[in-house]
C-alpha cells in the first residue's frame, strides 16, 4: 500500500486554498490546511510533510519568516517549498526565492499543471539513501 505524500498548504484566502486544496486531495495528496502563520513551525515538526505551499500574506507571522526557520534546521530544511499568492508581485517572487522558495507562482494556476509542478518538486526534493 502506498501511502500519499503530505503536503501543508498555509493560506488565509478561501479562493486560493479550496482549488489547491482539491486539485491536489483529487489526485490522491494528503493535504493539511491552516489559516495562520502562528504555529506553522510547530507543525511542520509534528507532521514532517513531504511538501509546504505558503500563501504570500499569512496573519500572525510571515511566510518569508517561515521560510528562513525552515532553511535553517537540519532537518527540515530540504522540504520543498511553494510560494504563492494572489497579490504577488515580481520583487516577492525575488524576495521568497532568495529565502529559500523552491518555486513561486504569480499567476493564477491550471490544477493540472498546478499538480505536475507538484509532483516534479516532489521527485526533485526526494532524500537519496545517502541521506
Amino acid at each position: 500500500m502506498v501511502i500519499p505524500a503530505k503536503i501543508l498548504l498555509f493560506s488565509a484566502d478561501p479562493s486560493l486554498a479550496h482549488p489547491i486544496n482539491q486539485c491536489l486531495k483529487e489526485v490522491g495528496f494528503k493535504v493539511i490546511y491552516s489559516s495562520q502563520g502562528i504555529g506553522a513551525m510547530e507543525l511542520i515538526r509534528t507532521e514532517k510533510p513531504a511538501l509546504i505551499i505558503l500563501d504570500l500574506v499569512l496573519p500572525g507571522y510571515s511566510s518569508l519568516a517561515i521560510i528562513r526557520s525552515l532553511r535553517t534546521e537540519s532537518s527540515n530544511g530540504r522540504i520543498p517549498v511553494i510560494l504563492m499568492g494572489a497579490t504577488m508581485r515580481e520583487e516577492d517572487c525575488l524576495i521568497g526565492l532568495e529565502v529559500g522558495a523552491d518555486l513561486c507562482l504569480v499567476e493564477t494556476f491550471h490544477p493540472q499543471v498546478f499538480v505536475a509542478r507538484v509532483r516534479s518538486l516532489l521527485r526533485r526534493c526526494k532524500p537519496t539513501k545517502a541521506n
